[in-house]
């Protein structure tokens, strides 16, 4: 029994003490793998240090031998989660093939992972980016007082990035390292802050993810930049099935006598595609803005909600190629076929509605409060062509918005030729109401024709 036992435990212990050395080659069969994969797309991987046995800890130098082949890789897979963007993925290729190499060859990163050889378990992995390209490079050292900064910036690894995998080896979190630096520059000292500066990411069937910077501030002697609380959280299927909310504590801007002050914001959206159409909403929201220049200009509130149903999915696709070839690469037919992408939009029909309200807003010793404004547009399914004086009878539009009572002297007082228009305006307690409405060609406001 006791020879029993003990080969037991012998096995076990060779087993413990022969687990590492499997797991460190599995790890290193891994790496050799993505080495080759890298390679294909432009990046140089080499291992510059290997040690450990129960656990491993490697350092290893990324370079950019080729930065066209490693743009290719890079939207290669912007491509195929976004088919109808080909076009303007083959005009970026087109159009950067003369600059990408020496904006990129030579960049390099250095970094380590440590994982450990017991058990397969998910790595933890530092990069730092050590230097530009080699033109960059050049033309930072050729220059004495930019050479000093950027050296600063390269040697003390200010951009660092720790980066944690999930249980199949996919990128889960990465955060960035706090900056907290002074620069001095002719005689003035700038001070760079970046602190809490991390995305999680969940990659499954869609890529789910959450991004958060807690401050980030830029500050001279007569210069502020300084944002507070950003978080932008998505869940993105396709360029037609995804949404995402971003807010932001606090946004705070000055040079000199320009000020800008946001309290917060707040903006959410999501798109969707159901039969071959599309339906799509966002939301605003925006607290507390302060602007001064010459003028002064303060609003306490305004929200913005717009919804958008059954849009034609096909026509938005063909316009998007259309609008970016215009853009990147215009051809004799663009202009048509942007056309007639539009029309098959307008032609299929679809419906809209927008709803905004804003409080507390003053400019010029003017104040505008508690406006509100809606809006329902609806476009019938037609056939008329986009520069057809018929195609205003497809449209019909309706809605009110509403003023203060109070308000309404200083409406006029931005333009006089509007108080024939407060004039039609109906009084509603406190309030001044024009509902409105446009079909076939008529505006009416109250009932009026305008």
């Amino acid at each position: 029994m006791k020879k029993i036992v003990l080969f037991i435990v012998c096995i076990v212990v060779i087993g413990v003490l022969a687990m590492p050395f499997v797991v460190k080659k599995q790890v290193l069969k891994q790496i050799d793998s993505e080495k080759q994969v890298l390679l294909k797309s432009g990046v140089e991987l080499t291992v510059t240090k290997d040690e450990g046995y129960f656990s491993s800890f490697r350092e290893f130098e990324l370079k950019i031998i080729n930065g066209e082949k490693f743009r290719d890789f890079v939207i290669k897979r912007f491509a195929e989660k976004n088919p109808n963007y080909k076009g303007l993925v083959e005009l970026i290729q087109k159009q950067s093939n003369k600059d990408i190499r020496p904006a990129l060859d030579g960049t390099t990163f250095s970094g380590n992972i440590k994982n450990s050889n017991l058990y397969l378990n998910a790595p933890l992995i530092t990069v730092s980016l050590t230097k530009f390209s080699d033109e960059i490079m050049s033309g930072i050292n050729g220059n004495k007082d930019i050479s000093k900064l950027f050296k600063s910036i390269l040697d003390e690894k200010l951009f660092t990035f720790f980066i944690t995998l999930d249980s199949n080896q996919k990128i889960s979190k990465i955060v960035m390292q706090d900056i907290d630096k002074d620069i001095k520059n002719n005689g003035e000292t700038v001070n760079v802050k970046l602190k809490n500066h991390k995305l999680n990411i969940d990659i499954k069937e869609s890529l789910k993810g959450v991004y958060t910077l807690e401050e980030e501030s830029l500050t001279a002697n007569k210069f502020l930049l300084n944002t507070k609380g950003i978080e932008y959280k998505f869940d993105y299927l396709t360029q037609f099935d995804n949404k995402g909310s971003f807010h932001l504590d606090s946004f705070k801007f000055k040079e000199q006598n320009n000020v800008i002050k946001i309290g917060n914001i707040d903006v959410s959206n999501s798109i969707k595609t159901s039969n071959d159409t599309l339906s799509a909403d966002v939301k605003y929201a925006i607290k507390n803005i302060f602007m001064k220049n010459n003028n002064q200009f303060e609003l306490a509130n305004v929200t913005i909600k717009v919804n958008i149903f059954d849009v034609n999915k096909n026509g938005v696709v063909k316009g998007t190629e259309a609008y970016n070839e215009l853009i990147f690469e215009p051809k004799q037919d663009s202009i048509e076929k942007l056309t007639s992408a539009l029309e098959k939009v307008l032609n299929k029909g679809f419906k809209a509605d927008i709803v905004a309200s804003l409080s507390g807003m003053k400019f010029q010793n003017m104040i505008f409060d508690n406006s509100d404004f809606t809006l329902n547009l609806q476009v019938d399914k037609n056939s008329y062509k986009i520069d057809s004086d018929a195609m205003i009878n497809a449209l019909l539009i309706n809605g009110k918005f509403t003023f203060d009572e109070k308000n309404i002297q200083d409406i006029i007082k931005l333009d006089r030729s509007l108080k024939r228009f407060i004039e039609l305006g109906k009084k509603n307690g406190s309030k001044i109401v024009f509902d409105y409405e446009f079909k076939q060609g008529i505006l009416l406001i109250n009932g009026k024709k305008i």
